[in-house]
């Protein structure tokens, strides 16, 4: 009888020790997320999509945070999003974008399984990429996002805070 009490008790902390492990591996989706990259076939894209691109690239220097992901354990998906706030603008010294002081706030469900990014958009639309997550940086398959205007492949890379 203390064999099998021993065995179990074993067991228990051998599970236990496996979800707690799971919990904070660093490849886990869990966390806040900031879009820091967005790389798309410069040929293909056309104006629009390499206008965007450079925008953001302008914007990740001066610590503008445009979008970002935070996945919470109990799998709710918080989105903060302020692409939709920008104002791009070209001057005679080049690029002009501020960083957007508003934005919009989503919550959602998701889910996170052999590499694929689920989730509800605000109209309830489901939406689902491919990602891979390696440490601190995941890459999120941009055509499965169902961006507007955006019509060629690519992805986004998003830095864990």
């Amino acid at each position: 009888m203390k064999k099998l009490t021993f065995i179990i008790i074993a067991i228990g902390i051998l599970f236990s020790s496996c979800s707690k492990d799971a919990l904070s591996n660093k490849d886990s989706i869990v966390g806040k997320w900031e879009l820091v990259e967005f790389n798309v076939d410069a040929e293909a894209a056309g104006t629009y999509i390499n206008l965007a691109e450079d925008a953001l690239e302008k914007l990740i220097k001066e610590d503008c945070a445009i979008v970002t992901f935070e996945f919470k354990e109990d799998a709710t998906l918080v989105s903060e999003n302020a692409v939709n706030y920008l104002e791009i603008n070209a001057g005679v010294t080049g690029l002009i974008v501020e960083c957007p002081s508003a934005k919009d706030i989503e919550t959602t469900v998701y889910t996170y399984k052999d590499g694929v990014l689920q989730f509800k958009d605000e109209n309830g639309k489901d939406i689902s990429a491919k990602a891979s997550i390696e440490g601190d940086v995941m890459t999120v398959d941009a055509e499965g996002l169902d961006i507007p205007n955006f019509n060629t492949k690519g992805e986004l890379i998003f830095n864990r805070k």
